[in-house]
């Protein structure tokens, strides 16, 4: 008795609610916290947002091949650079004489480190950049992007880093002067033709679009998110809620199908049964008697008549009362 009725307690306790809720507002709940983790928890495939220097310098470069920063010290003419340039895969940060942070590990240096930071997102390009060292000397950078090499560009990308450099350098070295850095970048031009003219037979390519890089959530954006996710929970307490209501419609409708057919069996049973006493009666006493025979059993085909046509409930319920009442009269 005691295991029965630990059994029974059980079952009552699975089939009650989960944490004072009930049971489908916490499954969809816990769905969706999961399609949120998934839409907006996973890491994802995309760059890692990058510093504000950064996207205001690559904002800079969307419709030109050269980034002038306010208060550059024009050591490098700007619009020639850019009529040098042309469409070619190179860009160009020039930036002002405001010293870079010193590096926070030894043996970095602040100007590649930043020249990386840009390559990452203009990835299929060469990046040159002129920046202020901590040492206040106003030198440059040269860096390749991560996809300047990549299936659709096949080239061995170190063509174009250090060996590009030392064959510019040897041709610049005697042509620059302390307030005229223009020859390093018109040597690097003119060493890219050559190299490129190597490895690329058909066609150098050119600068492709420069796609603004991702930045770390405003306010603004950071509501989406929060409305993104209370879309998604309420959406997937609509499904579940929208499920269950379905549910219940089609059982409801199960249920009157099944009640339809055991009173359409029962209702049959019963006229099967009528049958014997109205098709096969005994003998009739008088005329009378056999007058209420003849009724009961035209009756009885009328009331089968309708019992074969009856569609609705209602139909049915008139045929129950009249078979009813023909039950009784048979029992005379």
């Amino acid at each position: 008795m005691k295991k029965s009725t630990r059994k029974r307690l059980s079952i009552k306790l699975r089939k009650g609610p989960w944490l004072g809720m009930p049971r489908w507002f916490v499954v969809s709940l816990c769905v969706a916290i999961l399609l949120g983790y998934g839409t907006f928890g996973r890491p994802g495939d995309a760059p890692a947002p990058v510093s504000a220097q950064v996207h205001t310098i690559v904002d800079g470069l969307r419709t030109t091949s050269v980034y002038e920063a306010p208060g550059a010290p024009g050591k490098i003419d700007a619009q020639r650079a850019r009529e040098l340039i042309g469409d070619r895969p190179i860009v160009l940060v020039l930036l002002d004489d405001r010293r870079l942070p010193p590096p926070s590990k030894p043996l970095e240096q602040p100007s590649y480190d930043l020249c990386d930071q840009i390559a990452s997102v203009v990835t299929t390009s060469l990046v040159l950049l002129y920046a202020t060292g901590p040492d206040g000397e106003y030198d440059s950078a040269y860096c390749v992007g991560p996809e300047f090499a990549n299936p659709q560009n096949p080239v061995d990308a170190a063509n174009y880093d250090f060996v590009l450099i030392a064959k510019a350098e040897s041709a610049w070295k005697y042509r620059i002067t302390e307030d005229d850095l223009f020859p390093k970048v018109e040597e690097f031009v003119f060493a890219f033709d050559e190299q490129a003219a190597q490895d690329y037979p058909g066609g150098v390519p050119r600068r492709a679009v420069v796609v603004p890089p991702p930045p770390s959530p405003d306010t603004p954006q950071t509501w989406q998110i929060v409305l993104s996710l209370a879309g998604i929970l309420l959406g997937t307490i609509a499904v579940f809620v929208g499920l269950r209501l379905v549910g219940r419609v089609v059982a409801r409708r199960g249920a009157r199908v099944a009640d339809a057919r055991n009173r359409n069996e029962t209702m049959s049973a019963r006229l099967n049964r009528l049958a014997d006493a109205v098709l096969h009666p005994e003998p009739p006493a008088d005329a009378a008697d056999a007058r209420r025979q003849a009724d009961l059993a035209g009756e009885y085909v009328l009331v089968l008549r309708d019992f074969e046509e009856a569609r609705s409930r209602a139909d049915r319920a008139g045929v129950d009362e009249r078979l009813t009442e023909l039950e009784k009269e048979a029992a005379r």
